[in-house]
């Protein structure tokens, strides 16, 4: 019994070598495919950053680009008014005052 028990224990143990050499040699195959991930991964969160970045950006453009199309639309307003009021002034007060001389 003693000699059975050697040679299952030897068994076990030759298998347990042969998986950990198919572990390594596995390992050793996927390091390089766990490197271009890592790569691939970084490369996207640059771009990610650069997009949001970008995106900062424009819309802070199209923000400043609002104000100052508000401030020219109020300019123009305040311009209409000021001509509308005085054309009111030449149509109906200043005709009908009397020049004297």
């Amino acid at each position: 019994m003693t000699m059975r028990a050697k040679t299952a224990l030897k068994i076990v143990n030759d298998d347990h070598q042969q998986m950990e050499a198919a572990i390594l040699e596995a390992s050793k195959q996927a390091a390089p495919m766990v490197q271009r991930l890592a790569t691939h991964r970084d490369r996207i969160d640059l771009a990610i950053k650069e997009l949001e970045s970008e995106r900062f950006e424009l819309i802070s453009r199209r923000d400043h680009l609002r104000r100052q199309a508000e401030a020219v639309d109020q300019g123009f307003a305040m311009h209409i008014e000021d001509i509308e009021a005085t054309l009111k002034l030449y149509e109906g007060g200043l005709n009908s005052i009397a020049v004297t001389h």
